[in-house]
């Protein structure tokens, strides 16, 4: 995954850098550090394999919310 497969991931899905951020634990001053993303997506820090990990994890779980029935929902609570 590069910074451009990170960004278009995140626009089709919706999701905020600060959004990401938080998920991916980045903080600053209690903020979620969105800087870190825009890095990210601009290439000037490489995705690693423990980040591709977890940002594959957070967009498969969009995924599968974004897919369930609203019947299905109900059921699950």
């Amino acid at each position: 995954m590069d910074g451009l497969d990170l960004y278009k991931k995140r626009k089709h899905f919706g999701i905020t850098q600060s959004d990401l951020a938080a998920h991916l634990g980045y903080y600053s001053n209690g903020e979620p550090n969105r800087s870190m993303i825009a890095r990210m997506e601009s290439g000037m820090q490489k995705i690693n394999f423990r980040h591709k990990m977890l940002i594959d994890d957070y967009f498969e779980k969009l995924n599968f919310k974004m897919n369930m029935r609203p019947q299905e929902e109900s059921e699950n609570v």
